[in-house]
């Protein structure tokens, strides 16, 4: 497993036989929106210094503490394709259907299809099964 960042609220992982990259998001609240935005770009930075399109991404959501101000509804819509843009698939893993539901809601509005849920092993299952990409 290589670690692309580790800080309070993220770690950033490499499974280079799988070619999954997982985001574990840590149970820390953000401080402010600002902090909460500034703290995924420097994920989405991390992320930069791998091939994307050659990978799957898994984002690990189960200890985060949710929030859908209108603040943080807007910070979350600028930061996911950064974030989750160019890879092969993408999946959330999340602890509670409230958190499912926001999440569906977030990808209705990106018009973007992904797998969201909280058995990480179906999970991992879908991000295995996705196509291989070729540039």
């Amino acid at each position: 497993m290589l670690e692309l960042l580790r800080n309070a609220h993220h770690t950033v992982t490499i499974d280079p036989v799988s070619q999954i990259a997982r985001v574990t998001r840590s149970s820390l609240p953000s401080e402010s929106v600002a902090q909460f935005e500034e703290l995924w770009m420097e994920v989405s930075r991390a992320l930069d210094r791998v091939d994307r399109h050659r990978l799957c991404l898994l984002i690990d959501l189960r200890a985060a503490v949710g929030r859908n101000d209108p603040q943080f509804e807007a910070a979350m819509q600028r930061i996911r394709p950064p974030v989750m843009g160019r890879f092969r698939r993408v999946a959330i893993l999340v602890r509670t259907t409230a958190g499912a539901l926001q999440i569906q809601r977030h990808f209705r509005e990106d018009g973007i299809d992904r797998m969201i849920g909280s058995d990480e092993a179906r999970l991992l299952d879908y991000l295995r099964e996705a196509p291989a990409r070729i540039r």
